[in-house]
């Protein structure tokens, strides 16, 4: 006798179109920290559901031997051939074990994403840690493409010197950034933000002096980072251009 298990094989399906949907990867930067903590709850709610149907009482006899050609019984090597119990739920708790780790790493991603942005933002003011340090284009007196000897690619922007601005200070802001896009997500990070090169997956930065300015360097972690770098770069030089030249006509 066979006891079907509809339900169970409904919700079982629906957690792999889930798995499917969902963005590979449980490490912090796949997602932001809001999609993690969805993907979480999600996980957990569906586990649940699989242990509440759970039935330890479920049966599916699955025969061991098959016919043979003849049409006698094909025994197996040793011993005889028995009909072996199984119970098609156990796979239900393979699987609520399953999710529930995979939601506790959800949830491990998206503390350590806002733990980051927490860390990375102390002592920044609430308006730098809004405003993009990109988005003070009045300031920018050059956006141009890095590339070295070093086979470093990537983008520069030079801020000019300001009152009480350091290189230290410049470079807290920028990390702070880095952190809170990571936890907003880069993409809509880079939706909202389509001039800031640190809106972008794997940006990496560092900051110096230069002259009466500060430089900040921006590269990729791969070439698909390096080249949407470079496309924020390129429409931030844009804005930077028509502002200087829209100053100079003012003059």
């Amino acid at each position: 006798m066979r006891t079907a298990i509809t339900l169970a094989a409904g919700i079982l399906g629906g957690s792999r179109a889930v798995a499917c949907a969902s963005p590979a990867g449980v490490e912090p930067g796949a997602m932001s920290a809001d999609k993690h903590a969805a993907v979480a709850r999600q996980d957990t709610r569906t586990a649940e559901a699989l242990v509440a149907e759970y039935d330890p009482d479920a049966v599916d006899e699955t025969e061991r031997c098959s016919s043979a050609a003849g049409g006698g019984i094909s025994r197996a090597r040793n011993g005889a051939c028995w009909t072996p119990l199984v119970n098609p739920a156990a796979r239900q708790l393979k699987e609520a074990k399953r999710l529930r780790r995979l939601a506790a790493q959800h949830r491990a991603a998206s503390q350590a994403l806002r733990a980051a942005e927490a860390h990375a933002c102390v002592g920044i003011s609430e308006q730098d840690r809004d405003m993009s340090p990109f988005a003070h284009r009045e300031d920018i007196q050059s956006v141009t493409r890095l590339q070295d000897l070093h086979g470093t690619d990537g983008a520069k922007v030079v801020f000019a010197s300001l009152p009480e601005m350091t290189a230290e200070w410049l470079r807290r802001v920028v990390d702070c950034h880095l952190a809170r896009n990571a936890a907003i997500g880069f993409e809509a990070a880079s939706a909202d933000m389509p001039y800031c090169p640190l809106a972008v997956g794997g940006a990496r930065a560092r900051v110096e002096s230069v002259g009466d300015g500060f430089a900040v360097e921006i590269n990729g972690s791969d070439p698909a980072s390096v080249e949407e770098i470079i496309h924020h770069a390129e429409m931030l030089r844009a804005v930077v251009a028509g502002r200087h030249t829209q100053s100079r006509r003012r003059r």
